[in-house]
């Protein structure tokens, strides 16, 4: 695992290869974009529907389950992503997508996904297989964005900001494994609790994703300002097993600027357990990717302090066996 994250930069520069083979037609009128994926798979979309934020002309949702919104219908782009080509969730979703005769899309190393796509006659974005999902981030995430790109959000400037993210990170890598080697000084045994701004949302939740996969333990986070209307109450009775992390950006819109300083301030009267992390970079690609860079680098070293095999997942692979028996 410490190789698969030390080469996320280089993954990132072959998944710019793979894309730029990437030639898609619809042929039809698209009303609105899902993109369906779990775990690994999954928060590429997530990190996608962010980015696209501020310009996508179409409404663009996640889906996580086994169900499509019901709106889906022949006009929507459904972007089935699995990396295995296996995952039960985005399959049920993949059967309901052709049931509507929608636009789909997939993007996968193979499996039944690619199977089922091929058989449609839809597009399928083959990608190299045989990683833990969770360690392949950049191939359903520049694939999302060059699809989207190529297909329904012309253009738009993300993959110029992607293809550039690889030297961005080589660059800044010792440094960011700096400030990893620090925060886990800070941080100590504690569990992690992130806070950031809304687009900076899907950092927070692949943080936590990574450190429950990568170390074993619980993590968790939330967002300004929702967390300003609710959470920040639950401050009058802070935990000392809590280590809070604050994920800044000086692209934070100014009202929320001001409520993340402001809540700083508040949970620092009540435990010395925190500390902010100023993401680098000119774009909301870059200081995205660099952050994430950070917290994987954070879930690795914290998962070696305790010595536990990164990889093991054997609690995931009990409940598919129990799911599998009936």
């Amino acid at each position: 695992m410490r190789e698969l994250i030390k080469n996320f930069p280089k993954q990132l520069d072959e998944s710019i290869e793979i894309s730029n083979g990437i030639i898609i037609e619809i042929d039809r009128d698209i009303s609105n974009v899902i993109i369906c994926g779990l775990g690994g798979s999954g928060i590429g979309g997530e990190i996608v529907k962010t980015w696209f934020k501020s310009t996508a002309v179409l409404p663009i949702e996640v889906c996580h389950s086994y169900d499509l919104p019901n709106y889906a219908s022949s006009s929507s782009l459904i972007i089935a992503c699995s990396y295995s080509g296996n995952t039960e969730e985005t399959l049920s979703t993949l059967e309901q997508a052709i049931e509507a005769k929608a636009y789909i899309i997939g993007i996968t190393s193979g499996g039944t996904l690619e199977k089922l796509i091929t058989e449609i006659n839809m597009p399928v974005v083959k990608v190299p297989g045989g990683l833990p999902p969770r360690s392949a981030l950049a191939y359903p995430l520049v694939q999302l964005v060059k699809v989207l790109c190529s297909t329904v959000f012309p253009n738009n400037s993300l993959m110029a900001e992607l293809v550039s993210a690889a030297g961005f990170l080589t660059s800044n890598q010792s440094h960011i494994i700096t400030i990893a080697e620090d925060i886990l000084k800070k941080v100590a045994s504690k569990n992690m609790l992130f806070y950031s701004e809304d687009q900076l949302e899907p950092v927070g939740l692949r943080a936590c994703q990574q450190i429950n996969e990568n170390s074993k333990e619980l993590a968790f986070r939330n967002v300004i300002p929702e967390m300003n209307h609710n959470e920040i109450v639950g401050w009058a009775q802070h935990s000392e097993n809590i280590y809070t992390v604050f994920l800044r950006s000086d692209l934070e819109r100014s009202n929320n600027k001001k409520r993340l300083d402001i809540t700083y301030e508040i949970i620092a009267d009540r435990t010395d357990k925190l500390m902010a992390i100023d993401a680098l970079g000119d774009n909301l690609v870059h200081q995205t990717l660099y952050l994430i860079h950070i917290l994987d680098w954070v879930s690795l070293l914290r998962a070696e302090q305790k010595n536990i095999d990164v990889e093991e997942v054997k609690v995931i692979d009990y409940l598919k066996k129990q799911l599998a028996a009936g």
